[in-house]
Parts: C-alpha cells; structure tokens; sequence
C-alpha cells in the first residue's frame, strides 16, 4: 500500500505541474485551430437552418492525415520531456523509491492521455456552440452533411458516411476516443522509453516518424499497407473491418498493436530504471 500511495504521490505532483504549465494548453490550442476549421461548414450550416447538431463529433475529425498528424504531435508535446527527470529527480527518486517514482510516472503518462482525450472530445462541442443539441442518434445536421452535398455550399468536404452507416454514435465515440488515448498513451511511452535508454530527444524522432506514417504510407504504398502499418490512422474508425465490411485492420489488430508497443516501453524502461545506476540517472 505504500508502495501504491507514494506512485499515485509522485503522479500527482507531475499533473499539478502539467496543469499549471502552459504546454497542456498549448496542445489544446493546436487541436482547437485545427478544429475550428473543421467545424466551420457544421456551424454554418446550424445557423443557416437553425437546427442544432448533435455531440457526436469528433469521429469527423479525425479523417484526414493532417488532422491525424496534429493530434499525435499534440500529445508528443505533453511528452516530450519523459522521462520527466528535473534537478530534484534524484532526491525524489531516493525518498520514494525508483519503482515507485517509475510507476508514477506511467500513471501520470496515462491519466495525462485520458485527460487530452475527454479535451478533445469536447472541443468540437465549444466550437460549434450554442448550436448544440442533445440526441441519442446522429441527428438530422450529421446525416445530411454526411448523406447530401449540402457541405459543398460552406467549402467542406461531406461528414463520412462509413461513419454513421456501420457505427451508431456512442459506438463511434467510444472507438474514436480510445484510439486518441491509446495512441497518446503509446506517444508517451515510446518517449520515455527512447529518451530514457538510448538519448534524450530519441524518443521524440520516433514519435515524430510515427505521426508521419499515415501520411507517408498513404502516399508512397498501398492503402491497405497504410491501414496496418501507420497507427494514427486508426483515430478513422471508418478505416476499420466492421462486421466483415472494409479493407482495414480489425479492432482485435489494432488493440493488440497498441497493447504489445506500450508493455515492451514499458517493461524496457520498467528494466532500465531498476539497472541504472542513480547517479547516471540524475545526470541524464
């Protein structure tokens, strides 16, 4: 137990200091320009008809690449720093112990992911309002912007119509806002694990390649290879093998990637912070 309360000590003194720092906001900034674009047709279309839309947004808004892009980079800057090593590291690291300090840190990377996912899943919402509604289904602005070309009139692209045919809404923002926090979960991990066992900054050049490959498969090999190789495309749930229909990965590959690249970070750093030495780890 008190191996326990000192990890969700060392956790919470690392969330006091995201969230008096100017970097979380900073990503949620990034994500609020890029959405207020995104949005700009859904609003516009509210007002010129005056019917709300519904809450079930950001499954639409991570479908392009860019998108997809901005969003891992969003949570690279939440993690950049991993493995969160200051000038009081090492007393910290003496008081509560290394498997507790590292422990609080994977918590912290974890909470942190939920955090920016709830985040993003609501800023759509802010964006558009006060033309927003409340309803079980899709509601009526969603399915005609995704079902007409109604879009076109304010310069966006159509709502994806995979989307609602093969996912009802609380389906689609569950799947959409598990792969944002899984993924953001996966960016912290590979950081810490890369800055903290080979150098510092290693681990954000691989996160860095990592946001690049939905648009680098996409553009250099197949599509199909792209859907499996490049896990910001999984934020497009309409790119997933649903009841049988679609070219993409299954739920059980994605989940399965996610779940084995975050336990080999974490058993690789769980290893390294327990064989390094101390005094090497406060000179990182």
């Amino acid at each position: 137990m008190d191996r326990i309360r000192m990890s969700l000590r060392v956790c919470q003194i690392r969330l006091r200091k995201t969230f008096t720092t100017p970097r979380f906001y900073v990503a949620l900034l990034w994500i609020a320009i890029l959405f207020h674009v995104m949005t700009a047709g859904i609003r516009g279309f509210c007002e010129q008809t005056g019917v709300d839309v519904t809450f079930w947004m950001l499954p639409f808004m991570t479908r392009y690449n860019g998108d997809q892009i901005i969003i891992v980079l969003g949570a690279l800057l939440l993690f950049c720093d991993a493995p969160f090593l200051e000038p009081n590291s090492g007393w910290q690291i003496l008081r509560v112990g290394r498997k507790s300090w590292f422990w609080g840190n994977m918590l912290y990377i974890v909470v942190v992911s939920f955090f920016y996912t709830i985040c993003l899943s609501m800023i759509p919402v802010l964006l558009v309002f006060p033309n927003v509604g409340w309803e079980t289904g899709w509601g009526k602005v969603i399915s005609t912007l995704a079902q007409t070309n109604a879009a076109y009139t304010f310069d966006q692209e159509p709502l994806d119509y995979l989307i609602i045919s093969r996912f009802s809404p609380q389906e689609a923002m569950g799947l959409t806002m598990l792969a944002i926090w899984c993924l953001s979960v996966m960016t912290g991990v590979v950081s810490y694990a890369g800055n903290f066992l080979v150098h510092r900054g290693f681990g954000i050049v691989i996160n860095c390649g990592i946001a690049l490959t939905a648009l680098l498969l996409s553009k250099f090999s197949s599509i199909t290879i792209g859907y499996y190789c490049a896990p910001p495309l999984w934020m497009n749930i309409a790119s997933y093998k649903w009841q049988g229909y679609g070219n993409g990965p299954s739920i059980a590959y994605v989940y399965s990637v996610f779940a084995i690249v975050i336990g080999a970070c974490t058993i690789l750093s769980y290893l390294g912070i327990r064989k390094k030495d101390l005094n090497f780890v406060e000179e990182i």
